[in-house]
């Protein structure tokens, strides 16, 4: 694959800056500041988009590349494929999606994949390689390469996981190491007691436990639940009963009422005996008294004749005697008291009979008030004789399915007082039950929330046994992923790693000009270097520069293996620590390792220029100064 160009419209501080490229060596020439890494990162945007996400960083790059000066967010970047497929992409960065036309500028975004994420993900297709493979092979920036005594080690890491597994951030053993360890901590082992997969068992036990304890509490609540049945029952027939004592209360008090009415009456009927009695006992008494009073004027009369007689004989015996007269004043005094009385008695007989004659008239009133009055009481007497009968049958009528009808009519016998002492027995009765019935219902009360529990705890413990069967799941995929991490290593080890080891030597023998030749990585000793003599050191002995240029050159020939375009080999400032000598050694070794690449260099000096020229090597410059 070759970039033939590109044209950034604005991005960041870049604004209408048209870039041709060529094949073989490109050098990208500018001051710091002066926009080498904004091109750099507009090339993997119109690839891949500007992420909006910070992915770790203060600032997305969306964010960070905003154009300074200008409204217009796009470009244009044009690549021919090792098929000589030409395409052209047009992205506005604002938008996900960009607009990719092929040699004859027809339109064919649409016949690739849309990722809803991403958006079209075109390059991947055409060349298998994503954003990130894209940074860590193709590109290598100067902070990528920059190499110090006191990351030697690190390197040197980098260069044996490169070797033994293809990529120079993967270690086996360190990725072997991580599973382990991630095994151990999200899953546990046997032998671990406070792991997740010994936590989950032992709260799984616990659980366990506690449900066969609640389950054991499943009968107390069917028991409790008829006998709770059986008291309801009860305190409904009780009830009823009550209501039943409580209307009959009801009827009594109102017949008492009615009772005592005609009681009433009878007291009246004898009230007008009594006061007829007393009626008749005056006018005896007032006859006796009219008696006496006849018989004393009877009296009367006798004692004025013989005052007469006797005055008569007193003037015939002795006729001109003043004896005589002063004889004849009593007996006028006498004549005068009898006639007094006389009248008195005549008006007194008179007095009486008038009022014996109202007496009369008074009896025959009462008698017939006494007539009525009895006639009314036994009129009511009667109804009410006629309604307790009427309310005996309602009463038998109204309760018979209710309460049972031999104690229906046994307390329709009974009297008012037996009808109250029946209704407290059947209150303290119904509240015995209710009382029994509320310590049953919280005892239920209890159980249910035993039970409940007991639910929650069956939850739980399936809840647990899913949490124990996902970390089941969880530890398989561990140990399919060590079997596969394994089948993987032996695969590399057998296919990759000798190519890499020949590469590694090819590259070092040629770096040192035959110094060293034999590079050897084993599992245990890590990277050793062959020398002259035959004996192995370390890689570590080497010197920094020497290590710096064995891993770009290693990095550089992984290309191969990520696509099956040739790609270009992107390096932004990856040679401000090689020394002259070295910067043409690898210069030279990029050349005639890899001619069918196309470079591009990154730089803010001449040193590049100079080499090449001194090399005599072609190159195309472009100076963003200019």
């Amino acid at each position: 694959m070759k970039i033939n160009g590109f044209k950034i419209n604005g991005f960041g501080k870049l604004k209408d800056k048209q870039i041709d490229l060529k094949d073989g060596i490109n050098i990208i020439y500018g001051e710091n500041e002066s926009g080498k890494s904004s091109i750099l990162k507009f090339i993997s945007a119109m690839f891949y988009g500007a992420s909006k996400n910070k992915n770790g960083k203060d600032i997305s790059d969306f964010d960070r590349y905003k154009p300074w000066v200008s409204e217009e967010f796009s470009g244009k970047i044009d690549y021919t494929l090792d098929n000589g497929e030409n395409f052209e992409v047009y992205r506005e960065f604002k938008k996900k999606n960009p607009v990719i036309y092929n040699q004859q500028k027809e339109d064919i975004s649409k016949t690739f994949t849309i990722d809803k994420t991403k958006g079209i993900d075109f390059f991947l297709e055409q060349t298998g390689i994503d954003e990130e493979t894209f940074y860590s092979t193709m590109v290598t920036e100067q902070e990528g390469i920059k190499l110090s005594k006191s990351s030697q080690n690190s390197i040197i890491q980098k260069i044996s996981n490169l070797v033994s597994t293809g990529d120079d951030n993967i270690s086996y053993k360190k990725s072997l190491d991580k599973i382990n360890k991630s095994q151990n901590e999200e899953v546990g082992t046997e032998r671990t007691s406070q792991r997740p997969i010994n936590l989950i068992q032992n709260k799984i036990n616990k659980l366990m436990e506690q449900k066969e304890e609640l389950e054991l509490y499943k009968d107390s609540i069917y028991d409790n639940s008829a006998q709770r049945e059986d008291l309801k029952q009860e305190q409904k027939e009780e009830e009823n009963k009550k209501e039943f004592l409580k209307e009959l209360k009801i009827k009594m008090e109102e017949t008492r009422i009615k009772n005592a009415e005609i009681n009433f009456s009878k007291n009246l009927e004898n009230d007008y005996n009594q006061k007829i009695e007393e009626l008749n006992r005056k006018i005896s008494n007032d006859k006796l008294v009219e008696n006496d009073e006849k018989i004393s004027l009877k009296n009367y009369y006798i004692a004025i004749t013989i005052c007469i007689i006797a005055f008569i004989v007193l003037m015939i015996v002795n006729p001109l005697k003043i004896a005589n007269s002063i004889a004849l004043i009593p007996i006028i005094f006498i004549i005068y008291k009898i006639s007094k009385d006389k009248k008195k008695s005549i008006s007194d007989i008179t007095n009486r009979e008038e009022s014996t004659y109202k007496i009369i008239n008074e009896i025959d009133v009462l008698k017939q008030s006494k007539e009525e009055q009895k006639s009314v009481a036994d009129e009511k007497e009667e109804k009410l004789k006629q309604e307790l009968e009427e309310q005996r049958k309602e009463l038998i009528s109204k309760y018979m399915n209710y309460v049972n009808i031999g104690y229906i009519q046994e307390f329709l016998g009974k009297n008012y007082d037996d009808i109250l002492k029946e209704i407290d027995l059947k209150e303290n009765r119904i509240n015995a039950i209710r009382f029994k019935l509320q310590t049953m219902e919280n005892a239920s009360r209890d159980i249910n929330t035993k039970l409940d529990n007991l639910s929650e705890i069956e939850e739980k413990l399936q809840d647990a046994e899913a949490e124990k069967d996902e970390l089941l799941s969880l530890n398989n995929s561990y140990n399919i992923a060590k079997e596969c991490l394994e089948r993987a290593y032996n695969q590399v080890k057998e296919n990759i790693s000798p190519k890499f080891t020949r590469n590694l030597c090819d590259i070092i023998s040629k770096i040192s000009n035959n110094r060293y030749s034999n590079v050897i990585l084993n599992d245990n000793e890590g990277l050793n270097v062959e020398l002259q003599n035959g004996s192995y050191v370390p890689a570590s002995r080497l010197s920094v520069g020497t290590i710096d240029q064995m891993y770009l050159s290693l990095r550089l020939s992984a290309l191969e293996e990520i696509s099956t375009e040739v790609m270009p080999i992107i390096l932004d400032e990856a040679f401000a620590y090689f020394d002259d000598e070295r910067l043409r050694s690898m210069l030279k070794y990029i050349r005639t390792n890899f001619e069918d690449n196309q470079i591009i260099i990154f730089t803010c000096s001449n040193r590049e220029v100079k080499a090449l020229e001194n090399l005599k090597i072609e190159y195309n410059l472009i100076n963003l100064e200019k």
